[in-house]
């Protein structure tokens, strides 16, 4: 079984983050490049840091839409080359700050990551 296939609980907002950020970014691997525009299941959002830093499930730098063998690389890569490769995408001080951002606590408003998703996709 591989990690996206785990029972995940997806919240209303988890799927249509993925679907306005997927869209954002054009469908498109970031890593690999390899176009998912005509079969979206093959495109994820792939959480850089987990969903259990809920400060920043929702935050787009957080966040990399990777085809699924891409994701898996990540998934398998977390604290060496998927770190090493987040950092050198966002440049030092976005890393810095998206570390900082991920460490305080707090629970995101669905309702209102919903509102605003809609909106942004109009």
């Amino acid at each position: 079984m591989t990690f996206w296939q785990a029972k995940t609980k997806l919240r209303p907002a988890d799927t249509l983050f993925s679907k306005y950020l997927r869209g954002l970014r054009g469908w498109k691997c970031e890593r690999c490049g390899k176009d998912c525009s005509n079969n979206h299941h093959n495109l994820t959002v792939s959480h850089f840091k987990g969903r259990r830093y809920e400060s920043v499930r929702f935050d787009p730098e957080n966040c990399d839409c990777l085809c699924r063998s891409c994701h898996e690389w990540a998934e398998a890569r977390k604290k060496t080359e998927y770190a090493d490769w987040k950092l050198e995408r966002m440049g030092e001080k976005r890393f810095n700050l998206l570390l900082i951002r991920a460490n305080q606590k707090g629970i995101k408003d669905d309702k209102m990551i919903m509102l605003y998703l809609k909106e942004k996709m109009k």
